[in-house]
């Protein structure tokens, strides 16, 4: 049925963008096992090997994420000093997070990839995602 009175039309975009968050999450979590989590610590950026099919799911979950509240490693000073930001609307300045320091990029990308796990409701919010 065509659209004859846009002003009583209803957009939808933001309802079914959810209920596809919300059902692709569902289908992701039960991939987020102690295994994939200590693979992304090991290689975050999957330099030394391809990372598995489950970790690559996960990443390209997360990274096609909108940008408005992502959680991102900045660093303070090279290979020493980094810190989580997350990022907010156009034209304001990105909040980083002072309380947290992290020593190596690894650890605060691993840090970044939890955090935006547990936003998407993927991971506990009280879980480490450190595994032994």
């Amino acid at each position: 049925m065509p659209v004859v009175d846009p002003l009583r039309y209803r957009d939808k975009t933001v309802a079914w963008w959810e209920y596809f968050l919300r059902q692709r999450a569902a289908e992701l979590a039960p991939l987020v096992t102690p295994d994939v989590l200590a693979e992304h610590l090991a290689d975050p950026r999957g330099a030394r090997q391809p990372h598995s099919h489950a970790l690559r799911q996960l990443l390209d979950f997360i990274h096609n994420q909108p940008t408005d509240g992502k959680s991102f490693a900045y660093m303070v000073e090279p290979y020493a000093d980094y810190r989580l930001g997350v990022m907010q609307a156009r034209g304001t300045p990105p909040a980083i997070d002072d309380d947290v320091a992290y020593a190596s990029e690894r650890e605060a990308v691993h840090a970044v990839f939890l955090e935006r796990l547990r936003r998407l409701g993927l991971l506990p919010a009280d879980s480490t995602g450190e595994h032994s």
